[in-house]
């Protein structure tokens, strides 16, 4: 299923609130999973999976009343089919988040949960929905969204100096207000995204534990808003710190394609090549970009990365995209007939293709 860039950081939020939590414990051993869980999160942004999953199987071993562990599993999933931007992890995913929410299940019966408790069991419903969001489920996204956003306020009731429950809640309004704006079954959900905005935003500006990743989550409202400046200005610092990670250079390299910047989105989609050499979208948009720089001396380089990326990629719609950008290549070099069979193939595989030309003319949105 296709992945929009507002949906990549939904998820690195939902791992961050809840890895940088700084809430009241209600034991000891709550502050070992949360040094834990520390480990854990910089294991996944440096890309570390099965050290990562191994913190996290020993969280769930030493805590089995706790779903902290399940959740961190979740997380490790989910980042691996964000980079690919596909769900071949969907089967380990689902397991995790079963025994996660039979957790939760027991957990949410006692007399008197703690605000990690709560938080936790949030977060978990979250991520659960934002992963039937990808696979559009909105229904069922919706209901576990509405239900990760009632144990955050039942945070906030224990703790109302719980700035991590702010960042959740924000996270909430605002992309809950981006994703159902254009689904007409869900239209009578109020739009409350400049609340949400401005509730990141603060958590951004005078947070604690939460600041950074509430600031990438800023990024990715500023490139959703068109505000390439500043989106670029805070992923680029992130890059910096986590170079190894893929997906904030790709969504660095879309910023900068956007602002029209292709050599400096060129540097970013061939560093992820050489990073992970099977990341099959960086030749995809290596390619587009190549196209949108409109150098003749670039051409043969574009089409060789578009080619590449048809022969790997498999299903629809990112290959139609890949046609539409040959398409267009092929209209640079003054060759309508093959411009003409590129589109039309585009639009024999995905017959929306049209509707969706505005968002892949721009490279700031869409595919």
């Amino acid at each position: 299923m296709r992945l929009r860039p507002k949906a990549i950081f939904v998820i690195i939020s939902i791992l961050a609130a809840v890895f940088l939590s700084n809430g009241s414990f209600a034991s000891g051993g709550e502050e070992e999973i949360k040094k834990e869980m520390l480990v854990g999160q910089e294991l996944i942004l440096k890309r570390h999976y099965p050290e990562a999953l191994k913190i996290f199987e020993k969280i769930k071993l030493q805590y089995p009343d706790s779903p902290s562990g399940c959740f961190g599993e979740m997380a490790v999933y989910e980042v691996q089919m964000l980079e690919r931007e596909d769900l071949h992890l969907e089967r380990e995913l689902k397991k995790a988040a079963d025994e996660g929410l039979g957790r939760i299940s027991i957990l949410l019966q006692r007399y008197n949960p703690s605000a990690w408790d709560l938080f936790i069991s949030g977060a978990i419903y979250g991520l659960d929905g934002f992963f039937k969001a990808r696979k559009g489920q909105w229904w069922d996204a919706y209901v576990m969204g509405n239900k990760s956003r009632q144990l955050f306020k039942r945070v906030k009731e224990i703790d109302p100096s719980y700035l991590d429950a702010d960042f959740g809640l924000g996270m909430y309004l605002y992309w809950r207000s981006v994703f159902t704006r254009d689904l007409w079954f869900l239209k009578f959900i109020p739009n409350k995204r400049d609340e949400g905005l401005f509730i990141v935003k603060n958590v951004a500006e005078n947070g604690r534990f939460a600041k950074d990743m509430a600031g990438i989550n800023l990024g990715l409202a500023y490139l959703e808003e068109g505000m390439y400046r500043d989106a670029g200005q805070i992923f680029a610092s992130y890059v910096e710190r986590y170079p190894e990670n893929v997906i904030l250079r790709k969504l660095l390299g879309k910023v900068l394609t956007a602002e029209g910047k292709y050599d400096a989105a060129i540097t970013q989609f061939r560093e992820i090549l050489n990073i992970d050499k099977k990341s099959v979208k960086a030749h995809y948009f290596l390619g587009a970009t190549l196209v949108l720089k409109a150098d003749p001396q670039y051409y043969a380089d574009a089409e060789r990365e578009l080619r590449h990326f048809l022969k790997a990629q498999k299903g629809a719609y990112w290959p139609a995209a890949a046609h539409y950008w040959l398409g267009r290549l092929a209209e640079l070099r003054g060759d309508k007939k093959t411009a003409d069979l590129e589109y039309a193939t585009a639009r024999k595989l995905n017959p929306k293709l049209d509707e969706a030309i505005k968002r892949v003319r721009g490279m700031g949105g869409g595919v």
